[in-house]
């Protein structure tokens, strides 16, 4: 009987990202909708289940590696303030956590660069994982008003 990191294909101790990325490759080859109807579904359907269940299990005891991202989210913070939107976007595309503060700058960076209506979605993102955030709360009421504005017919010319 294989243990549950064979399943997966990996070595006892493997890191908890190590294990998302074998699952993920896994699912996308044995995910029973990519097979026809019958036997072979079947088959692929008994196997996710037991990929499945490895993953649960693996995930649960594999080693967490440090998450510590703030010294990235600062370098994107001044790359934003500097007007670099381009490589601060490159920065906060490196990090692999998407929490507040990594929504709130990807927001931020859109919003600079004139995007209103996907920098209301990273920002409201922000909003809803910290709500007692004021600057999070604030940033959003303000890309929903500019994203309205952008949206709103104008008048004030005589128009034949």
């Amino acid at each position: 009987m294989e243990n549950d990191f064979e399943i997966l294909g990996l070595r006892e101790g493997a890191t908890s990202q190590d294990v998302r990325t074998a699952f993920r490759s896994l699912a996308r080859r044995w995910h029973p909708d990519r097979f026809m109807a019958g036997p072979e579904r079947e088959w692929a359907s008994d196997r996710m289940a037991e990929i499945n269940r490895a993953y649960r299990s693996c995930l649960s005891s594999a080693k967490s590696e440090p998450t510590d991202d703030r010294e990235q989210l600062e370098r994107a913070r001044k790359l934003i303030d500097d007007g670099q939107f381009g490589n601060a976007r490159q920065v906060l595309m490196e990090i692999s956590t998407r929490r507040a503060e990594w929504n709130y700058l990807f927001g931020l960076m859109l919003m600079h660069r004139r995007e209103f209506e996907k920098a209301l979605i990273y920002l409201s993102v922000a909003a809803h994982q910290m709500p007692d955030e004021p600057k999070y709360q604030w940033t959003e009421k303000l890309a929903r008003g500019m994203n309205d504005a952008k949206r709103r017919p104008r008048f004030g010319r005589f128009q034949r």
